[in-house]
């Protein structure tokens, strides 16, 4: 290559180097107020979802205003639900926010119900139950609950008290209660889950 090629190239990058620095330099400068429609601009949803998060009810907008506009948590839980197709997609914040109220991992409750239903693919017709709550031995469903959010909330509270006060923090401990029959397979999943979302 000739001197003027190399030359031509270095100038190219040099700037390229230049418009990225200057671009980054902005996106981490902008001050963007927590709203809720912030959130959902900035997860990228496509207008469906928008449109479903906002026809849901103020409750939503309160959930989001505890979440800060630089918290990716919600999105990574999302990123991972629509991933695998689950009918939870949306639930990302719900996730968030209720596993900060309680104390316990982020990646926890989805990576139940990862575990226990596909992510809400596979429970009882209408039960929003994605995390096999209450399905006793012998049973085959559990507790129904009213939507997403309220099972999270109900499941979540409940990890909390019969479990995470209790000592049972990680989920080789939590399945010698949540499942005790398994042979170390839940466990296994729920990790595997969990690692997946922070990949």
């Amino acid at each position: 290559m000739s001197k003027a090629g190399i030359v031509f190239i270095t100038i190219v990058w040099a700037i390229a180097g230049i418009v990225a620095a200057y671009l980054l330099v902005q996106f981490f400068s902008l001050r963007i107020e927590p709203t809720f429609s912030n959130l959902l601009g900035a997860a990228n949803l496509p207008k469906s979802s928008i449109d479903a998060y906002q026809a849901e009810g103020a409750s939503n907008v309160v959930v989001a205003s505890e979440l800060k506009i630089d918290d990716a948590r919600p999105y990574i839980v999302d990123n991972f639900l629509r991933k695998h197709n689950s009918p939870m997609y949306g639930s990302g914040k719900d996730f968030v926010f209720t596993a900060d109220k309680y104390g316990i991992d982020w990646k926890l409750l989805p990576a139940i119900a990862f575990q226990e239903s596909n992510l809400g693919k596979k429970i009882p017709q209408g039960s929003y139950n994605a995390f096999g709550w209450a399905v006793y031995t012998g049973k085959n469903s559990g507790v129904g609950f009213e939507s997403w959010s309220h099972a999270i909330e109900i499941v979540a509270k409940g990890i909390k008290e019969k479990y995470i006060s209790h000592g049972l923090t990680t989920p080789e401990a939590i399945m010698t209660r949540y499942t005790p029959n398994s042979n170390g397979s839940w466990a296994f999943a729920v990790r595997f889950a969990m690692a997946e979302m922070v990949q």
